[in-house]
């Protein structure tokens, strides 16, 4: 039985996208080395479009509602994005 890794995409800007060069990275199974899946591969466009859409989110109120949110706080909003995954 193979276990298929579900297909994923970058989460940027509030959104989930393709790589910008639509590159791909293989998932190999090291017991039996079949493809099981594969990731995004980011360039540095991407983490550059990633920094810029960080920096947007953090400048909104100077920042404070994120800096001041409990650790409970910002983990409910990490698992709901976690659990939007395609």
């Amino acid at each position: 039985m193979t276990t298929r890794i579900p297909y994923r995409q970058l989460f940027i800007d509030g959104q989930w996208k393709e790589p910008a060069k639509g590159k791909r990275i293989p998932i190999i199974n090291p017991a039996n080395e079949a493809v099981i899946g594969d990731i995004p591969a980011a360039t540095a466009e991407d983490v550059e479009q990633a920094v810029e859409a960080a920096r947007r989110a953090f400048s909104r109120n100077s920042g404070r509602e994120w800096a001041r949110a409990s650790g409970a706080v910002r983990s409910k909003y990490l698992r709901a994005i976690a659990a939007k995954a395609p």
